[in-house]
């Protein structure tokens, strides 16, 4: 098994439990503080940020799991993932929530937008949603940073 088939995974499964534990905003906040470092790093550790491709494949890869009931993966715990991955890479992506009704009930999903505007959703429902959200995890660790007395 190659490094990145191990450890993407369980970057996954943390995050989805620190997701789980916890209220959203608190545990997203969290995870924006805790990987500040990493991406203000980042140009100094000359890391290179996965690709496009590479962060499809890892997202479908944990919807194919899920499916396989290998493990649990949902469009939050994977998009927040990718976005955690860029992130720990020096890219500040956003993390997308939308919205839309199908017969009178709502249809949430995630995604993540890349910094040049594309889209990165491996399950490719982002489509017609309405964006109730835009989340940063740079803007978390800076948020915290300001409230320190």
């Amino acid at each position: 098994m190659a490094p990145n088939e191990c450890y993407t995974p369980l970057i996954h499964a943390m995050i989805r439990a620190m997701l789980q534990e916890e209220e959203f905003s608190s545990a997203y906040r969290k995870l924006g503080i805790q990987l500040f470092p990493l991406y203000e790093s980042a140009a100094r550790r000359k890391t290179t940020p996965p690709s496009y491709k590479e962060l499809y494949e890892i997202g479908r890869a944990f919807i194919s799991m899920d499916e396989e009931d290998q493990l649990v993966a949902t469009c939050v715990s994977v998009a927040v993932t990718m976005q955690a991955l860029l992130f720990c890479n020096g890219v500040d992506a956003e993390l997308l929530i939308g919205l839309k009704k199908i017969d009178e009930k709502l249809f949430a999903h995630a995604w993540v937008r890349m910094p040049d505007g594309q889209m990165l959703d491996p399950q490719e429902k982002y489509g017609d949603l309405h964006i109730t959200k835009v989340l940063r995890l740079k803007e978390q660790a800076e948020r915290w940073a300001l409230s320190i007395p």
